[in-house]
């Protein structure tokens, strides 16, 4: 283990990381009081794409489940039409003239 001020790690950093890749662990110090540990990032497997993508389908599928099968989106796209419609411009608080020039 390597112990090095941070004034004199500032012009070696290179050096510190290297060693600190090769499995050595580097302390900072300031006015010699132990500041900060340098050490090596644990190597992890990054998950492939399909495994991602099998993933969220899992993810999706379980959601699916917990929600329940229920209306498509079309039959709500539908439904959410005829509330519109049945609505018509009362929603809006804005004069039907003002938006005529949209």
């Amino acid at each position: 283990m390597q112990t090095v001020p941070i004034h004199q790690a500032k012009s070696q950093l290179s050096e510190l990381i290297r060693a600190v890749e090769q499995g050595e662990e580097v302390v900072l110090t300031r006015h010699g009081k132990r500041v900060i540990r340098l050490i090596k990032e644990p190597e992890t497997e990054q998950p492939s794409i399909e495994g991602r993508r099998q993933a969220i389908v899992a993810e999706l599928a379980a959601l699916r489940a917990k929600v329940g099968a229920g209306p498509g989106f079309q039959e709500l796209w539908e439904e959410h039409k005829r509330e519109r419609d049945e609505r018509g411009d009362a929603w809006t608080d804005e004069p039907k003239a003002s938006r005529a020039g949209r």
